[in-house]
């Protein structure tokens, strides 16, 4: 686990008091840029070993069967249906625990990535790269409902919208502001290394382009598969070209980071707990064909990732504090 360095008070107040014209506001200002350049300098350190199995089981071969080109490029998991898989041929598959394949459609499209609402039983969100939209699928049937919200994600050349999650409103941070639909889209992309948060009202689609409310800096760009778990009340946030997790809370603190166990295709990452062990099952789909490899034994603390601020004590106390206390 990485470190944050602080800048302590004595060695802020030398630094900007030379000149003798800096306001004590701007000291503030200051001390919290640094704060955030020492956190960054912190967030360069070498990841951990992957803490988990060493060798895992491909539940996604059987997929095959219904499509030999398929190639696993967004994952999660609904507990009334099984391990959802999206792949970049626009085609979606049901898979439960032991590998078998209990629905397959073609839809068409370039999917990346899969989410669903821990309260709403019969859909699930799909990251459509191609559109740069997130579209409705009802797992009824496994059709698109017809909804869709283009969102405003960056794009540059075949990189763009590849990881999708949803964070209910009661896990949410006080500064994304009251949520109009029961909580909030978090989406990634390929292209920068920024998470962007949308509140989204699912109740009807959209033509307008929405907006991201917040952004969650990450330490890499070719950011591939997004996974939000009540339970841990983490996010795991998977990077492809530096084949990495990172677990942060929800205000960017990182909590971790562990090297993927391949050096792979990852775009798809879904965490599984069993608290009362505990344990969690992560899967990684691998978008180098019909691949969701299943992990057993990485560890976990259910209830331990609160989304208190990173910021150190003296700062949050100089940033607060009336400006007529000396």
């Amino acid at each position: 686990m990485s470190v944050t360095p602080r800048l302590s008070l004595p060695l802020a107040r030398s630094i900007f008091s030379r000149s003798g014209a800096i306001a004590d506001y701007d000291l503030r200002i200051a001390i919290v840029f640094f704060c955030c350049l020492a956190s960054l300098v912190a967030s360069s350190a070498r990841a951990e070993a992957w803490p988990a199995s060493p060798s895992g089981i491909n539940i996604g071969s059987g997929i095959g069967d219904f499509n030999s080109g398929f190639e696993a490029s967004g994952l999660t998991y609904h507990p009334a249906h099984g391990y959802l898989v999206v792949g970049d041929d626009g085609d979606i598959a049901v898979i439960q625990e032991g590998g078998d394949v209990t629905t397959y459609q073609m839809l068409g499209g370039d999917f990346e990535g899969i989410a669903v609402k821990p309260d709403v039983a019969g859909l699930a969100y799909i990251a459509s790269e191609n559109l740069n939209a997130i579209i409705e699928l009802s797992l009824t049937d496994l059709s698109l409902t017809g909804k869709s919200w283009p969102v405003d994600l960056p794009q540059s050349g075949g990189l763009g919208f590849e990881g999708i999650t949803f964070i209910p409103a009661e896990d949410a941070p006080d500064s994304w502001g009251q949520a109009c639909c029961g909580g909030f889209f978090i989406a990634g992309t390929q292209a920068d290394s920024t998470l962007r948060i949308f509140e989204i009202d699912t109740s009807a689609g959209s033509e307008t382009t929405i907006t991201s409310l917040a952004v969650i800096p990450t330490d890499y760009s070719d950011v591939s598969g997004l996974h939000f778990s009540g339970e841990t009340e983490l996010l795991y946030v998977l990077h492809d070209a530096a084949n990495r997790i990172t677990e942060m809370n929800l205000l960017g603190a990182k909590i971790a980071q562990y090297d993927t166990p391949t050096q792979a295709a990852e775009e798809g990452i879904v965490v599984v707990p069993h608290c009362a062990v505990g344990n969690a099952t992560v899967s990684l789909a691998d978008d180098g064909g019909p691949v969701v490899t299943r992990y057993g034994d990485y560890p976990i603390n259910c209830g331990a990732g609160s989304h208190h601020s990173p910021i150190p004590s003296e700062v949050l106390w100089l940033i607060t504090r009336p400006q007529s206390e000396p």
